[in-house]
């Protein structure tokens, strides 16, 4: 369908034709189409979620739940203001409307994203879906993809690395997670550091965000070097809650072996569509398994 963001919120009311609206695409958005407006004192993203909804992988795009958490959030100074959600209709497929953070990807300070992941975790929220948080859920959530070729040598390895299940210290509580949490997904500006792209929050365990963060993989696939073990030390003494590491400590098997299976089922998915994504996928596999074979 051909979406017009500009007459979309022109129709609406929430930019006036007196202020003479310039929209530009931005990158990033692979199931959606989005657009920064700049008009007048306002500057806005768009996101327009088409007719497509992704749900069979580790994160489902989910957008009445992106336009719930940044209404839950918004006051707290961790993610972008909202400013308006529209429903799919039948010229248009889900609207989410919010403000621009201006920056750039972060690469501050761990404590300062520490920080950041405390104050989400420590949000009062519900009515989320909710997340695998014990390892057989975690592995169960693994098995629901869909198989790379039985051939594979990173697949190999990995079914080799399976872990079995164990007993782990219990859940206290159930926290808001961003369920996407990597540093990619972080802005650093001049109000501080914000997380972006809530597509698919969830209520689960707040130690699945950290591990989300300081993954090697993650950091890959946003084509940046894994987190060297100062910087992990750092980010944990800031992160500072006991439980909630211990639980990272003892789920860090699941979340990474669920995380690599994920990553050598997107290398076969994108192989002959898009080489660099793919290649990308396979060098965050080898690194996630490298870490399961270090715990061994």
């Amino acid at each position: 369908m051909t979406f017009d963001p500009l007459a979309f919120l022109l129709r609406r009311n929430v930019i006036g034709e007196t202020c003479s609206p310039v929209c530009s695409p931005l990158t990033g958005g692979y199931w959606n189409d989005v657009f920064r407006i700049v008009a007048g004192d306002d500057d806005l993203v768009l996101k327009h979620f088409g007719g497509t909804r992704v749900a069979s992988t580790l994160f489902p795009i989910m957008p009445e739940s992106e336009a719930r958490a940044l209404q839950v959030l918004s006051g707290r100074d961790v993610a972008p203001e909202p400013v308006g959600f529209w429903p799919a209709a039948q010229d248009h497929g889900p609207v989410l409307v919010y403000r621009f953070v201006p920056g750039t990807m972060w690469q501050g300070d761990m404590a300062e994203a520490a920080a950041l992941l405390a104050r989400i975790h420590a949000t009062p929220a519900g009515d989320f879906r909710f997340m695998p948080v014990t390892p057989q859920e975690v592995l169960d959530d693994a098995d629901r993809l869909p198989r790379p070729p039985e051939d594979d040598p990173a697949w190999q390895r990995l079914m080799a690395l399976r872990p079995a299940v164990a007993a782990v210290p219990p859940l206290e509580r159930r926290v808001l997670i961003h369920a996407d949490c990597s540093a990619g997904n972080m802005i650093a500006g001049p109000d501080g550091v914000r997380c972006i792209d809530w597509q698919c929050p969830g209520m689960g365990d707040g130690a699945e965000d950290l591990f989300s963060f300081l993954s090697p993989a993650f950091q890959i696939l946003y084509d940046r070097e894994p987190w060297q073990s100062d910087a992990v030390r750092r980010c944990r003494d800031a992160y500072g809650d006991a439980a909630t590491l211990a639980r990272l400590d003892a789920m860090l098997p699941f979340f990474a072996w669920r995380f690599a299976a994920y990553c050598v089922f997107r290398t076969h998915q994108l192989d002959g569509v898009d080489g660099a994504g793919s290649d990308r996928y396979r060098r965050a596999a080898a690194a996630e398994i490298s870490v399961l074979e270090g715990l061994g």
